[in-house]
């Protein structure tokens, strides 16, 4: 019994573990459009938030990210304050129609510099990320609340018939 008991308890903390996170950049696109800080030039950044635009070049894709904080797991949290714009540009091309405007991604490169660009009529300089790696996320609302673990226990009783109780512990 006692062997069950533990066995079930090392299960549930089992349940309970977290995933390792995404470490936050610190510094937000925002801050560096303001500053245009060139030391940082070559440093890596992990940023996310919503795509605004996609752009296919030539050879390389430009992506525009509105970006927010990033949830424990990496996940743009789209309800805080937005960060600022950055621009992902990728090596090679990118399908469009899987980056659609309000896909949430998470970008993780090196910083190339700045792109002076527009937001509707006002000048604005974008910090833009050589992509090393980029994650979709789900960017449907019923998905952003799955990203907390959750943990459900149930106890149920029953008959088992003629001569049987039978008790069930689920998780």
């Amino acid at each position: 019994m006692r062997l069950l008991v533990f066995s079930l308890s090392l299960l549930l903390l089992a349940g309970c573990a977290g995933k390792g996170g995404v470490q936050s950049s610190g510094i937000t696109p925002a801050a560096l459009s303001l500053s245009a800080d060139s030391s940082v030039k070559g440093k890596t950044f992990t940023w996310g938030g919503k795509v605004l635009s996609v752009k296919n070049l030539k050879d390389r894709t430009l992506v525009e990210v509105m970006a927010y904080a990033l949830s424990a797991k990496g996940k743009p949290d789209v309800h805080g304050d937005t960060q600022g714009r950055f621009i992902a540009e990728y090596s090679g091309f990118l399908e469009p129609a899987e980056y659609p405007h309000g896909q949430l991604v998470t970008v993780t490169g090196t910083l190339l510099g700045y792109i002076d660009g527009k937001v509707g009529a006002a000048d604005y300089r974008f910090p833009a990320l050589q992509v090393g790696e980029i994650r979709r996320w789900p960017g449907s609302r019923s998905y952003e609340s799955r990203d907390e673990p959750k943990v459900n226990l149930g106890i149920g009783f029953g008959s088992g018939g003629y001569r049987g109780i039978g008790i069930g512990i689920g998780f």
